[in-house]
């Protein structure tokens, strides 16, 4: 049984995809931070949760419910701020990392080993910072929908299999970054003041994310 979608319309969705997918965005930097900090299972995990999220993301789009809370502004804006928080959040807490880490201890503190977050934690990091992020709603809403094909029928399954094709690519290009991030800095993140510049560069990165978030509008074209 063929998939009802248009071949012409997937291979344009594959090639824009493709390009969107490298976007730097909070996903990947999450997945790069754990990656760098907490070797490459972390990123594994990290990208096998916001995929799960990406999935969601599609499932409610397919069903119509994103496009309610687009449309409402309560519910748009609570999820505005609850993203925005827990990004601040995230950078607020690689910024404390950071400062303690760095200025906080002599030789043993230089050499020591940091422990490492539990695999659970890092899953449910990765899902939230992708489920509570409104952009990702109004990407799915309004880069999604260019690609169906109406005439074809079963427009709802459509946008879930362009959403999860979406998902899929993006799965695989967070496990290469987990993989390629992992293996480059092993031996550079046996220095906690290494580790501590990374920390902050993150944090200061999250935030950004935190206040770009709390600025987004509700306009889907």
């Amino acid at each position: 049984m063929s998939l009802p979608l248009d071949p012409h319309l997937l291979q344009l969705y594959l090639v824009a995809a493709l390009v969107l997918t490298v976007a730097p965005g909070p996903d990947s930097l999450l997945v790069l931070s754990r990656s760098v900090m907490d070797g490459r299972n972390a990123g594994v995990v990290a990208t096998v949760g916001i995929t799960l999220g990406n999935l969601i993301h599609a499932l409610l789009a397919a069903a119509g419910i994103s496009a309610l809370v687009a449309a409402s502004p309560a519910l748009f804006d609570v999820l505005r701020y609850a993203g925005g928080a827990y990004l601040g959040w995230i950078g607020g807490r690689a910024l404390w990392s950071a400062l303690r880490t760095g200025f906080g201890g002599g030789e043993d503190m230089a050499t020591a080993k940091p422990e490492s977050a539990p695999a659970h934690r890092v899953f449910l990091q990765a899902l939230l910072t992708n489920l509570l992020n409104p952009k990702v709603i109004l990407f799915y809403l309004a880069f999604v929908p260019q690609f169906v094909a109406p005439a074809l029928g079963h427009v709802a399954l459509q946008i879930f299999l362009l959403g999860s094709i979406l998902g899929g690519i993006g799965c695989l290009y967070l496990l290469g970054v987990a993989a390629l991030s992992a293996g480059a800095a092993r031996r550079a993140l046996s220095n906690a003041r290494v580790r501590a510049v990374l920390d902050g560069v993150a944090g200061v990165l999250f935030l950004g994310f935190a206040v770009r978030l709390l600025l987004t509008d509700r306009r889907i074209a």
